[in-house]
């Protein structure tokens, strides 16, 4: 077998198991995070995260991209940052929607 992937197996296999345990009930929930914690945490193997090989670049986690632009506005404008803050919202939130819709549309192709 692969060795490397063996080991990148484990791995997932070790916080699958810590979620369930420490998640009993609803882990299935937290299984993305966990993904992408796994995702986004270099490995020793190929010296880098997956999503640096994959995309080149570190991750950008949207907190650590915004803060420092929501700070500047809050900063200059109080209504501004506001704003920035509300379009923040209304976008995460309709990301969710999306996510929410996608994850419908595979469940409707897994069961034909």
């Amino acid at each position: 077998g692969n060795g490397q992937a063996e080991s990148s197996n484990k791995n997932l296999i070790t916080i699958v198991c810590k979620l369930v345990e420490e998640n009993k009930r609803t882990w299935h929930k937290k299984l993305y995070d966990a993904l992408w914690a796994d995702r986004i945490t270099p490995k020793r193997a190929i010296g880098m995260s997956p999503f640096q090989l994959l995309y080149g670049t570190d991750a950008q986690i949207p907190v650590t991209l915004e803060l420092p632009a929501l700070k500047l506005a809050q900063a200059v404008d109080d209504e501004c940052f506001t704003n920035a803050l509300d379009k923040r919202v209304m976008f995460l939130t309709k990301l969710e929607e999306q996510r929410s819709q996608v994850a419908n549309r595979i469940k409707e192709h897994q069961s034909k």
